[in-house]
């Protein structure tokens, strides 16, 4: 489990994942230079990205700003993910070139398939280029967002290399317990984008009282929550104030009582299993 902002979770490939991170869908390329710096000069050492967003320059802008004002290229985390039209094994080789000029970086340290496609095969097209790029040393893990269990075990059976991650919606709302259930089980780190619900965890009166207890806000629940769990944040925001408060979870713990709480706020009702069998919201902290 993730004790501090600097710890960082196994990922299968031998490498390591910080267990917070800084999402930028949404931030513009034109902002997304400052807000990185400050984010990287903040603590945050995880910064996600994609071709979609349409601010990797910027974003390499920033992160080439913190490693000239003195942060280790080594210590800094970088995601990037190829787009819908950018599937199949010529198209995502393509669309990773692209992403790695944008970036201006000399290696990418997560490189994901952003969306599964439902055509036959392209999927495993996709992720051959992956694989290959792996092998060439220029992206050091590789790992998918928003599959499914199906999907996912199309990769993990057919390709030579598992995915590391897969990055899908997390929040008390929205637990998406089996999914981060199935990836426990094949060894796959769950990445939590979303992790406050698109604010919606700030008007939840479960996490307003658990915050109550140790000054927190609701946002720092939710967040703690994830990272308890082993899933990796990866809030976004513009200000400077709020990059400030999420990473402001790790000088204090949640109770077993708490966590019961929290499990039980997913509204989809579903009841997940544990990794042990159990109901899982019985389960309190960490799962390896």
């Amino acid at each position: 489990m993730v004790k501090s902002l600097m710890d960082r979770l196994p990922l299968n490939d031998g490498y390591t994942i910080p267990g917070i991170g800084f999402g930028t869908s949404g931030i513009s390329d034109r902002d997304a230079e400052e807000l990185v710096f400050k984010a990287i000069m903040r603590g945050y050492r995880l910064i996600d990205t994609a071709s979609w967003y349409k601010n990797e320059e910027g974003v390499g802008r920033g992160i080439n700003k913190a490693i000239n004002a003195g942060i280790s290229r080594e210590d800094i985390f970088v995601v990037s993910k190829a787009w819908k039209d950018e599937m199949g094994y010529q198209e995502a080789t393509d669309a990773f070139d692209r992403s790695f000029d944008r970036l201006g970086l000399d290696y990418i340290d997560l490189y994901l398939i952003h969306w599964p496609s439902s055509e036959e095969g392209k999927n495993l097209d996709t992720w051959k280029a992956l694989e290959d790029l792996a092998d060439s040393g220029r992206v050091r893990s590789i790992g998918v967002s928003n599959f499914n269990r199906g999907e996912l075990n199309e990769l993990i059976k057919e390709g030579r290399i598992r995915p590391a991650v897969n990055q899908i919606p997390v929040n008390p709302s929205n637990m998406n317990a089996d999914l981060d259930d199935f990836c426990y089980r094949n060894n796959i780190v769950t990445v939590g984008y979303s992790p406050l619900g698109a604010g919606k965890v700030n008007k939840n009166k479960h996490l307003a009282a658990i915050g109550n207890k140790y000054d927190k806000t609701p946002a720092q629940i939710a967040l703690k929550w994830c990272v308890d769990r082993d899933v990796v944040p990866i809030p976004k925001t513009s200000h400077d104030e709020r990059m400030k408060e999420n990473l402001e979870i790790f000088d204090f713990e949640l109770t077993d009582e708490d966590i019961t709480v929290l499990n039980n706020i997913d509204e989809k009702k579903a009841v997940a299993k544990d990794k042990s069998g159990n109901n899982q919201n019985k389960r309190h902290g960490s799962r390896r």
